[in-house]
């Protein structure tokens, strides 16, 4: 049986970060949300220990691009969310094999549903600790960090988009 939180099938994005040596990574992200419409922002968790994470730390308010994900661009998740950006080079290893384009000076996704260029406003601050349960370890407030980001541009491709769903039927996610 599913879960509550993995009942709906969400969408399935890419984000495009830079390094503080102005080198690309891309990571999977499902948990993605617009938060306001005026102006359009969105909020994405950001998995810890990840090269996206850390280039968002240590650039804080930089420029990234959002890639909505279609529907045939399951293949690209062993890549973007099973390979670790401090490993790989997922930029490399995508040009390459031809995947990449080029969208408002950023190496994109060419076969992507939407890109979304978005500045980063930084990341959400909870002033509070989670007190664990009397049996368990003292914790941190989980394994995503939430980042707010504001729109700048965006561009609609495809009406197609892949969703964990169909990871799921793939064989790709549990």
């Amino acid at each position: 049986m599913r879960r509550f939180w993995n009942l709906p099938a969400v969408p399935v994005y890419s984000l495009l970060t830079t390094d503080s040596n102005g080198g690309y990574n891309m990571n999977c992200c499902t948990y993605v949300t617009p938060v306001s419409m005026e102006p359009k922002q969105f909020l994405i968790a950001v998995y810890q220990g990840t090269k996206t994470l850390d280039n968002l730390q240590s650039n804080p308010h930089q420029t990234v691009v959002l890639q909505l994900l279609a529907q045939d661009q399951g293949r690209l998740i062993q890549v973007l969310g099973r390979q670790s950006g401090y490993r790989s080079n997922k930029i490399q290893y995508l040009q390459k094999r031809g995947h990449l384009d080029e969208w408002r000076g950023f190496p994109v996704l060419k076969e992507a549903a939407a890109w979304a260029e978005m500045q980063s406003l930084g990341p959400l601050m909870v002033q509070h600790t989670v007190q664990p349960k009397a049996t368990q370890a003292p914790s941190t407030l989980g394994d995503h960090q939430c980042w707010l980001f504001g729109l700048n541009s965006s561009r609609v491709r495809r009406d197609d988009c892949l969703d964990n769903a169909t990871l799921r039927r793939l064989g790709l996610i549990r």
